[in-house]
């Protein structure tokens, strides 16, 4: 048998790889990204020290009393834990006391975060000394005016009551487009009305522009995005105005998450949705190198194996879950689909995705149904990272 390490469990377990095994006769070709080697700190402080359009943030601190910094969740692999120190350093070096520091989980329609999450996030040091609160989609929450696409703007409270806002995220693919810069306000720090009507009515070309525009009515000053390998290490940094160094960030972005996608044709593809998957419901996300390519490797009697940790279980998202207006009735996949996951169960999957995907919670089960459909000379590709890696067309 042939053996594979894929990445699994962000956030959870001890980083051993969850190793699977392939018959003999196929054909496996593990498809990563270009990816690059950590930056270290002497990196981190480079990046800081000069960031892109903007002074830096103790520069910025120097002229403000309070400052707020904006965070992901657990369903995201940013690792706040390294960043954040760099940050607090530079606002206390600027003049701002602790106790005028607010940090803001962006949870947007997400569940709120434990004190447990939030140590794995920002590290039990900045938990004891910081204030650290969740946002609250429905609660606390500032009216900044209409956008231009007639969306209602409520923002958290906290964030808005501070001189100084910053946004702590990452640069990530996401298909057509990358995650990070003003992404992390709109929906992270919005209300639920303008996280709802923001995903059902801006798409396409307004997409963007729009989460811009809304960074700007909420005075986001300063952004701080990293880039990642399959090991989750810092292989690059983008740092400053929320606009130029998002720019600069999806840049890098095309070139350290490149993946070659394999000539077709391919029989099974398996997307690992590494490393964000914590969640059954982000598991789509593994996706990205296969929606991001200019061509489609694989046969119409392929079949697409979506596997994820799902360490959080089937997960929980107020505007995109299950029974939510915007997620409707469970689709047809487009081929074949099967998830593997051995932390969820049929009602998740069904929940999810209705009866158009077959579960498997034993990679045996799995690669026994499948050699019953593809035999024993298929072609695989696997995706070891897929929800951080894009196609290099």
């Amino acid at each position: 048998m042939k053996t594979v390490d894929l990445p699994w469990g962000a956030w959870y377990g001890d980083g051993s790889p969850h190793t699977v095994q392939f018959p003999e006769g196929w054909t496996v070709d593990v498809c990563s990204m270009r990816g690059g080697q950590d930056i270290g700190d002497d990196g981190i402080r480079r990046r800081l020290a000069t960031p892109t359009g903007s002074p830096t943030v103790g520069q910025l601190a120097a002229e403000s009393t309070s400052a707020a910094i904006l965070l992901d969740d657990l369903s995201r692999p940013t690792p706040a834990f390294r960043l954040l120190p760099y940050l607090l350093e530079e606002l206390s070096e600027g003049g701002i006391a602790d106790d005028q520091i607010t940090i803001i989980a962006a949870v947007a329609a997400h569940r709120p975060m434990t004190r447990d999450d939030f140590v794995k996030k920002v590290g039990g040091d900045v938990v004891d000394r910081y204030r650290v609160v969740n946002h609250n989609a429905y609660e606390n929450l500032e009216f900044l005016g209409n956008s231009s696409q007639g969306v209602p703007i409520f923002v958290n409270r906290d964030f808005m009551g501070c001189q100084l806002r910053i946004a702590l995220g990452m640069i990530t693919p996401r298909g057509g487009f990358f995650g990070g810069g003003a992404k992390l306000l709109i929906p992270g720090a919005c209300g639920q009305q303008t996280i709802l009507l923001n995903h059902r009515y801006v798409h396409g070309e307004a997409f963007r522009p729009h989460l811009d525009e809304v960074a700007r009515m909420a005075g986001l000053r300063f952004i701080v995005n990293p880039l990642l390998n399959e090991s989750l290490e810092i292989i690059d940094l983008v740092a400053g105005d929320p606009e130029l160094a998002y720019r600069e960030g999806c840049e890098r972005g095309g070139e350290l998450y490149a993946t070659p996608i394999p000539e077709g044709p391919l029989d099974i593809g398996i997307f690992n949705a590494f490393p964000k998957d914590t969640e059954l419901c982000q598991a789509g996300l593994a996706m990205v190198p296969l929606n991001s390519s200019d061509h489609d490797p694989f046969t119409d009697e392929a079949t697409i194996v979506i596997a994820s940790a799902c360490s959080e279980g089937a997960g929980w998202h107020s505007v995109l879950g299950p029974g939510t207006a915007l997620r409707g009735k469970p689709r047809p996949q487009a081929r074949r689909t099967f998830i593997y996951s051995p932390a969820v169960n049929v009602f998740d999957c069904e929940s999810l995705y209705g009866d158009h995907v077959t579960l498997f919670r034993t990679w045996s089960e799995l690669i026994e149904r499948l050699q019953r459909i593809h035999g024993d000379t298929a072609r695989t590709a696997v995706f070891p990272a897929g929800a951080i890696q894009m196609a290099a067309n």
